[in-house]
């Protein structure tokens, strides 16, 4: 049997950052763009200045601009992830160096896992957005069944050094990268900073994409969940695998 300490030795390559760097990726920033354009779009057109927080590849803020004929500065703290540079800082999302209240709107997709203290990061976003901004976030869920970055299941769900062992185990990478999930009240949690206001927009996001003709198989789970009462739909939103939340600066 292979001990543990030998598989370390054999885990080369990282199943994440070889999937940043596939065709298929750069394939699917073209589709989350759409996505995210159809759901904030308008709030991007707006105009402003127009932050993407965690840019990471830099190909979603590309995409974006394109839809949208606005310029939006990236923030990614991982220099060699980035492969669009314009218009790119080197900056940790946790300290962004830029002045107070300087950001009409946020694009933070999918960082907050990657963040030592989401807390912190939330706070973060309500000190450089001008009053009456706002942000839009996506956010996964610790309870997903399938782990969005390693794709392997209840890998979230796990302790810290049982999931380094899960992704060891398997041959993805030689841990788990830091990536923490929270469940839906954890988060709410983390996002209640002073200042700050938190709408959850999961539904609404559903039926912006919907409307543009994605969703896939959303769709027909779609049809049974517009049919039942908000209150109870709105429960079950919460326990799926991803959310949608506007943040606003209080306008004092």
């Amino acid at each position: 049997m292979t001990s543990l300490s030998s598989q370390t030795d054999l885990v080369e390559r990282d199943y994440y950052e070889d999937f940043l760097a596939s065709r298929e990726y750069r394939e699917s920033r073209l589709r989350k763009a759409a996505v995210l354009d159809r759901i904030v779009g308008d709030r991007i057109r707006a105009g402003g200045t127009i932050g993407d927080v965690g840019s990471g590849t830099g190909l979603l803020k590309r995409e974006l601009e394109k839809l949208s004929g606005q310029p939006i500065i990236g923030f990614e703290v991982d220099p060699r992830v980035v492969i669009e540079r314009g218009r790119t800082c080197v900056a940790d999302g946790t300290r962004l160096p830029t002045s107070d209240a300087c950001f009409d709107f946020l694009i933070v997709n999918h960082l907050y896992e990657h963040v030592a203290d989401p807390r912190r990061l939330f706070a973060e976003v309500s000190r450089v957005l001008k009053p009456g901004g706002s942000a839009y976030v996506s956010a996964g869920s610790r309870w997903a069944v399938l782990e969005p970055h390693y794709r392997l299941p209840f890998l979230s769900w796990l302790p810290r050094g049982m999931a380094d062992r899960y992704v060891r185990w398997t041959g993805r990478a030689r841990d788990y990268r830091g990536i923490r999930f929270l469940g839906y009240r954890s988060l709410q949690r983390a996002m209640a900073v002073p200042d700050l206001l938190s709408a959850d927009m999961t539904e609404h996001a559903i039926r912006s994409v919907l409307s543009g003709g994605g969703g896939g198989t959303w769709r027909s789970v779609w049809r049974i969940l517009s049919v039942l009462p908000a209150g109870l739909r709105r429960r079950i939103l919460r326990c799926g695998p991803q959310w949608f939340f506007l943040l606003t600066r209080r306008d004092r």
